[in-house]
């Protein structure tokens, strides 16, 4: 009993420490990579070359807070430029799904569908994650309404909205999409095909002879995969063996 108690201290001593060793290193890691990028940018740049050889070590705007602070103004800037190219098409369709991330906090895709004027096609967009806090139909309705409306998108003109078939966001009633189709009644509810086939799929490895195929097309490609030697035996036998068919039949 004293035993595990002593054990059980050192482990509440160690894993703060372990936490912040992790830390550390993959902050350094961050840092390196960092560093590495701007010098190779500074090949080419005589005024950042001077910066980052001669400037004051407090004022090279180099640290972790300003590198976070860049990222963030750049992917500002790439979202704006996405959300003018959704809005000079005027109408767009909305698509979303949720997922729980590494910290057990849900995260819903935010992404519009629209047609490019300049290039003359369909494009998707991804234009970020928003943590879902509830996933009632009214909270996902409004979260998503807000998001599209705090980058700027009018969602008057959304044309049509798809999510996959969970009835807290296909229900004709209750669901995401007949909330946001009475916000906007224009804004039609389409099954995600991305999902449909899954399902398909799903349903179709019941059956015992389509579950066996791929279970046995899984194991071919496993024994494939990290041997050179299998690889160059299944380029030339089956070759060999089709061409030898062909002279014999």
């Amino acid at each position: 009993m004293l035993e595990s108690r002593e054990t059980e201290k050192f482990f509440l001593v160690l894993l703060p420490l372990f936490c912040y060793a992790v830390n550390k290193i993959l902050q350094s890691e961050v840092t390196r990579s960092n560093t590495a990028l701007l010098h190779m940018r500074a090949k080419d740049n005589i005024v950042l070359a001077d910066h980052l050889a001669f400037a004051d070590p407090q004022k090279k705007y180099t640290s972790l807070d300003i590198q976070n602070e860049l990222i963030e103004l750049c992917a500002d800037q790439i979202i704006s430029t996405l959300v003018q190219d959704c809005n000079d098409s005027k109408y767009f369709g909305f698509m979303s799904d949720e997922a729980t991330d590494c910290s057990t906090k849900e995260q819903a895709s935010i992404c519009v569908r629209f047609f490019d004027k300049t290039t003359k096609s369909i494009r998707e967009e991804f234009l970020g994650f928003a943590e879902a806090f509830r996933t009632t139909e009214e909270a996902l309705a409004e979260l998503f309404l807000e998001q599209l409306e705090l980058k700027g998108i009018d969602v008057d003109h959304m044309r049509a909205q798809g999510y996959d078939g969970a009835a807290n966001m296909s229900g004709i009633h209750k669901g995401v999409q007949s909330r946001i189709k009475e916000r906007v009644p224009g804004a039609s509810y389409v099954h995600c095909k991305a999902h449909n086939l899954n399902l398909s799929i799903a349903h179709a490895s019941e059956e015992p002879l389509i579950r066996n195929l791929m279970n046995t097309v899984q194991a071919i490609a496993f024994a494939f995969d990290y041997s050179a030697k299998r690889v160059l035996f299944f380029k030339k036998k089956p070759g060999t063996k089709c061409s030898s068919k062909r002279r014999n039949g």
